[in-house]
């Protein structure tokens, strides 16, 4: 078990090897006084063997106590691979005498851990998810992610995706996306720490098995959307913010429920600081560059012009109990060169407008871990022509890296509520309602100084069966109307009915993944003057079933 080794002071050697000398040093002392020094010595020494056997009866109380609690496969457990986010892990090394079933070891039951430091020895009682946190954080490296991947079909060929966001993603979704990230601290001193961080995401291909990445003619896509480095403590301002540089961008606020953000910059560079504590809320600020190709009026030349964006944000400010508030802005110009002024000037190229949005949110925190949001956007120009997207509505100042149209200074805003909510005990709904509205904006369906009218509305209410389990419904509707320039009315519109089982990790309809779902869905199509889209068989309907996976880490 434990062994002491017991202090022997050199006094008492000296005063043994004085009574055992005949030397000059014996005849200095009586032997009375040596008798006193013998006394006083083996006084201290037994003082300190009672010390000795104190500390040994607690570490045998301490080892005792982990024995007891502790099965005995327990020793086995440090020989296999552990997961700290899993609770329950299956050990290959079988405990001596079994040749059955494996050992289930799990992460929050404890082992004795022996130190040694300062001339002393200690015992301590961590869990094993203690430990494995301990590696990742003294490695300094941590791997996240998301994808989602999947099988359908239809009554109609090949299952397809129709306004995902405008009716909502449960049985619309095809694509197998993943998003992959690597994170690695390289630097941690002093209160300052460094890392550098890879995020690169794309598209998995689901139709075909040699779908490769690289081959114009399948799916398969792939980008860096993140390489960075952040830092903190670096700062004297702000030592408790995150400053960094490269290619990344402030959080984005998302519509699950409807695959698109709110709120997200589009990147190739920036500079940034995030979580920057001033007075109530905190502040985050970026500037970002992001290039765009804008066409000529004939279509057939483009030219790479600069472009930047201002995103300024003031979040988390206290309302009320469980409510807060935040504020944004965001600010979008060019940096032409003198040719491209002169060739907007003379109509050869559409012209670049610069273009600002707005948004203020405000968000209720429920209970058991559920929310609410309420979100008002107001934006001009190329932003507010992202409004009018009846599918993804994504802000953003082009199509993708093209820019094109005669954008006015007409006015968009938006409304929009988002969350889950319990209903009852077992009864949890989410919701993603969108109301939107434009005036003299362009929009790259029905051309320029366009007004628009959109609502969206989905609902989720589900039972939840237990943990693991849950059946549900998704319910959606959504109708546009454009009018362009002519005064000619376009409108799209169409609902969808998912009928689902999921087996889930957790009650949460947002917050709770790995997810899988079985699942049925109706599509039916009522207005397509937008889109002039039609499933397969020159079809406006098409039910489809299927199962989805979904995870992140």
């Amino acid at each position: 078990m434990y062994s002491r080794p017991l202090k022997v002071s050199l006094l008492s050697l000296s005063i043994l090897l004085a009574l055992s000398s005949s030397n000059s040093l014996a005849a200095k002392l009586t032997v009375e006084q040596r008798l006193e020094l013998l006394e006083n010595q083996l006084l201290e020494n037994r003082a300190e063997l009672n010390k000795t056997q104190k500390e040994l009866a607690t570490y045998k109380n301490k080892v005792a106590s982990l024995e007891k609690n502790t099965p005995p496969q327990i020793a086995q457990a440090t020989q296999t691979e552990l997961s700290p986010a899993a609770d329950n892990i299956t050990n290959e090394n079988k405990p001596v005498g079994d040749i059955s079933a494996p050992t289930s070891v799990k992460a929050t039951q404890k082992v004795a851990v022996i130190s040694h430091e300062g001339g002393k020895t200690s015992v301590e009682s961590v869990t094993l998810k203690d430990i494995s946190k301990f590696i990742k954080d003294d490695i300094g490296f941590s791997y996240q992610g998301y994808f989602r991947s999947g099988w359908a079909a239809s009554n109609r060929g090949s299952a397809q995706t129709y306004a995902a966001g405008s009716l909502g993603r449960f049985g619309n979704e095809m694509s197998g996306w993943f998003d992959l990230t690597l994170n690695q601290r390289v630097y941690n001193q002093d209160g300052k720490t460094a890392n550098a961080i890879v995020t690169y995401d794309g598209n998995v291909g689901e139709q075909y098995n040699d779908a490769w990445f690289g081959d114009s003619d399948n799916e398969n896509i792939l980008q860096f959307s993140d390489i960075f480095l952040t830092t903190r403590g670096f700062l004297p301002f702000a030592q408790e913010a995150d400053f960094w540089v490269g290619k990344h961008k402030l959080p984005e606020y998302e519509i699950q429920m409807l695959d698109w953000k709110t709120l997200t910059t589009d990147v190739a560079a920036a500079v940034g600081i995030q979580n920057w504590d001033l007075g109530p809320g905190q502040l985050d600020a970026s500037v970002s560059r992001n290039d765009v190709d804008v066409y000529s009026r004939d279509f057939s030349h483009t030219t790479q012009m600069n472009t930047n964006s201002v995103d300024l944000r003031y979040r988390n400010i206290p309302l009320w109990q469980d409510g807060s508030l935040s504020l944004m802005g965001k600010y979008a110009f060019a940096n032409k060169t003198d040719d491209q002024k002169t060739n907007e000037d003379n109509g050869s190229f559409f012209k670049l407008e610069d273009t600002w949005m707005t948004t203020a949110i405000v968000r209720q925190n429920l209970p058991r871990d559920s929310f609410n949001e309420f979100t008002l956007q107001v934006a001009n120009n190329s932003y507010a022509s992202s409004f009018a997207n009846f599918s993804g509505a994504s802000n953003s100042m082009a199509a993708g890296r093209y820019y094109y149209g005669d954008h006015s200074d007409g006015i968009a805003w938006r409304l929009i509520s988002q969350g889950e909510m319990y209903l009852a005990d077992q009864i949890i709904m989410a919701n993603a309602l969108v109301w939107a509205h434009g005036e003299d904006i362009y929009s790259y369906e029905s051309g320029a100084h366009s007004d628009f009218n959109s609502l969206r509305a989905v609902i989720r209410p589900a039972w939840i069966w237990d943990t693991w389990n849950q059946t549900g419904v998704e319910l959606s509707w959504f109708a546009q109307k454009n009018k362009t320039e002519q005064g000619v009315n376009l409108k799209e519109s169409g609902f969808k009915t998912t009928l689902y089982h999921a087996l889930k990790v957790g009650p949460s309809l947002l917050g709770s993944r790995p997810e899988i779902r079985f699942y049925g869905t109706y599509l039916n199509i009522l207005d397509n003057e937008l889109s002039q889209f039609k499933f397969n068989d020159n079809s406006n309907n098409e039910f489809m079933a299927g199962v989805q996976a979904e995870v992140w880490w």
